[in-house]
């Protein structure tokens, strides 16, 4: 691959890259004449992205309500996005549990059965991994945990709980977005005082399995700085989508992670009145970007950040979906455009942003 405007960890440079069974062999400045180049033609060459939070795929095994679509169909068209938009490796991002919406306690093992369907018929483009969201409300959480828990693919589990103990107001904001009504909504935070509480039952049990297989877990939607404390006094060393800025100082002062999503910042505010992604972002209040739900907000991301005039360079925000993503969750193998990393890369033109024209995985070309 040559005269490409190769996206490296610390700086962008024309360059070549030389790619021998699947591995990067060689990088270097200039063009090459060798004539079985691929000429990029100026268009730049990154790292392919690493998206540790999505939930894409409920959208294709349950576009509409009361509509199961096929597991494997499911699997596929998911797969297809997520290349398309750049992305070489990602962590299905399932829930574990209802979290408030009881259809997703019958679609995890469906959901689990397209991706492993099409992972034996070698139909994947993007090497899948799994990344598990627990509802920590679920009194039996633990029952339906631990039958995925030794997944070869499970790398990343989340401990959620949006219910009315938690944070009254923010419970009261998501059900009136489900249509709740308001007797409903006050009757369960009412009903807090006389109900058990199972979710730090559920977090120690959960945290002991993930460290028992060295697992990475996180925090999620942490709206106080108590919230980041109580992740804190639990091991949990990432916050996966602080809501709130109080939060996200909080979880960088305690040297937490800090995982955003792509959308937000693509926005420039939250879809349900959160703290926008890219007031956090100047702040120095980000890690990682996540596509979240939109598989393409990853790479948008990285060019809004990139075009901001006191933003990071190009390469640095590469970075927040490539290296520091592989960083964290122990991906040695990938993230950078380097010799001895696995050639995972896709090519890039801006046309008033970024336009996907190339993936290979492995040095595969998929798209």
């Amino acid at each position: 691959m040559t005269n490409a405007s190769i996206v490296a960890r610390s700086a962008c440079f024309t360059g070549t890259v030389q790619i021998v069974d699947g591995m990067i062999a060689d990088v270097s400045r200039g063009k090459t004449t060798a004539s079985a180049a691929l000429d990029f033609d100026g268009d730049h060459l990154l790292p392919g992205l690493i998206d540790v939070h999505t939930d894409h795929l409920e959208k294709h095994i349950y576009p509409r309500a009361g509509m199961t679509w096929d597991p494997l169909g499911a699997a596929i068209a998911h797969d297809v996005q997520v290349c398309a938009a750049g992305t070489t490796t990602v962590f299905d991002s399932l829930v574990v549990g209802a979290a408030g919406e009881s259809e997703r306690r019958r679609l995890l093992p469906l959901m689990l059965e397209g991706l492993d369907q099409a992972r034996r018929h070698g139909l994947l483009r993007a090497d899948h991994l799994l990344h598990l969201r627990c509802d920590a409300r679920e009194r039996d959480l633990l029952d339906l945990f631990v039958p995925h828990a030794d997944r070869s693919e499970l790398r990343f589990v989340t401990i959620m709980d949006d219910g009315p103990r938690r944070d009254p107001e923010r419970f009261r904001r998501l059900e009136r977005r489900r249509k709740t009504s308001e007797e409903k909504i006050e009757a369960a935070i009412l009903a807090v005082a006389t109900t058990e509480d199972c979710t730090e039952d559920n977090r120690r049990r959960l945290i002991a399995h993930c460290l028992a297989r060295r697992l990475r877990f996180a925090s999620h939607d942490d709206t106080t700085a108590a919230h980041i404390a109580e992740a804190v006094g639990f091991g949990l060393t990432i916050s996966e989508f602080p809501i709130t800025l109080e939060a996200a100082k909080a979880a960088r002062t305690a040297g937490m992670t800090i995982i955003v999503g792509g959308p937000n910042l693509v926005a420039g505010r939250s879809h349900i009145g959160n703290v926008s992604a890219r007031e956090l972002a100047r702040e120095g209040l980000i890690d990682i970007i996540s596509s979240d739900y939109i598989p393409a907000s990853i790479l948008r991301s990285i060019w809004s950040l990139a075009s901001q005039s006191d933003g990071p360079t190009l390469a640095e925000a590469v970075a927040f979906g490539t290296f520091r993503p592989a960083e964290t969750f122990g991906l040695a193998d990938r993230g950078e455009v380097a010799v001895g990393k696995r050639a995972d890369l896709i090519r890039v033109a801006d046309r008033s942003g970024p336009i996907v024209r190339a993936v290979w995985t492995a040095g595969q070309r998929v798209l």
